[in-house]
């Protein structure tokens, strides 16, 4: 018997579950395109911050510029991205995503930024609530929180590319927000104050051009899962492409009724956009795990 999918166990506000990418979500969609445009992604040289900066190039991006705090993966991820999309050059950043002087400077010498994906993130050893060591708790908001937050400063204060353009900012959340977890408390709850404080960037910042929106990516192996001592043949895993592909598709004007909302990327987005007018007049309905709300306005 096949292992379950974790993820499908939970409610949705669709019937579809996407554990692999799919045709509405391609970056290969004309609709989805970002030619022309520069995004910057955090830990984007491995695992599912790989695939995303692959999906933007295979998007259209022009520069795709990647922070990480390791030089090599960045480097191998610009031989390989280079290689497969010759029309996107690829820049890399060494910095640590909590170093707000050099995130600040990085920020300043690329110039023009259409969209920035916060990916990066840290785990904690998994413990009880308080048995947590409080230099992790603490490493795990700034990693998770303050580091994220004040990019996005930095990113807001920039000139957008034109007057009228609209620019971007993506927050790789996680799933584990919604239920209590014995073990990533922490994780879960500095990802989770990351995931409100987007949803207030979206609401007071619209009147500068700037679109917000958090997800769940996958509950995919990944080596952070690896990490915290999930095994490859314990659950049937999400793909790591189908974030990548979900992120580029949330640059587009077809994922506006999603600002300042709270998704996952395995539902499917056809089923979304047919309650699109619930989900966008409904203030309440932040997350959308509250299916049943929607499923009374719809």
């Amino acid at each position: 018997m096949a292992p379950p999918n974790i993820g499908m166990m939970f409610p949705r506000p669709t019937k579809e579950y996407h554990p692999e990418p799919y045709r509405a979500i391609s970056p290969s969609r004309p609709e989805l395109s970002v030619e022309g445009q520069t995004v910057l992604i955090t830990g984007g040289a491995t695992g599912i911050g790989l695939e995303t900066s692959k999906a933007f190039a295979q998007a259209g991006a022009s520069t795709i510029a990647i922070l990480a705090r390791s030089e090599a993966p960045m480097i191998k991820a610009k031989d390989l991205i280079e290689k497969e999309f010759s029309g996107t050059k690829v820049l890399t950043y060494s910095a640590s995503i909590t170093d707000t002087d050099r995130v600040n400077a990085i920020v300043k010498e690329i110039g023009t930024i259409d969209i920035l994906v916060l990916n990066a993130g840290m785990m904690h050893k998994h413990a009880a609530v308080l048995d947590i060591d409080p230099d992790e708790t603490l490493e795990s908001f700034k990693v998770n929180v303050t580091g994220p937050l004040n990019l996005t400063r930095a990113f807001v204060k920039l000139p957008p590319r034109s007057e009228r353009a609209e620019r971007t900012v993506l927050y790789t959340s996680t799933g584990g927000i919604h239920f209590i977890q014995p073990g990533p408390s922490v994780y879960s709850a500095s990802k989770n104050a990351m995931t409100y404080l987007m949803r207030c960037i979206d609401a007071e910042y619209r009147d500068a051009g700037i679109r917000a929106f958090a997800f769940h990516p996958a509950i995919a192996y990944t080596d952070m899962a690896k990490a915290v001592g999930y095994k490859e043949d314990q659950f049937s895993y999400d793909s790591t492409v189908l974030p990548a592909h979900f992120a580029v598709w949330l640059c587009s004007k077809e994922a506006d009724f999603l600002r300042g909302k709270f998704s996952w990327a395995a539902w499917d987005v056809e089923e979304l956009m047919k309650k699109q007018d619930v989900i966008a007049k409904d203030q309440l309905v932040m997350d959308l795990s509250m299916h049943k709300v929607l499923e009374a306005g719809a």
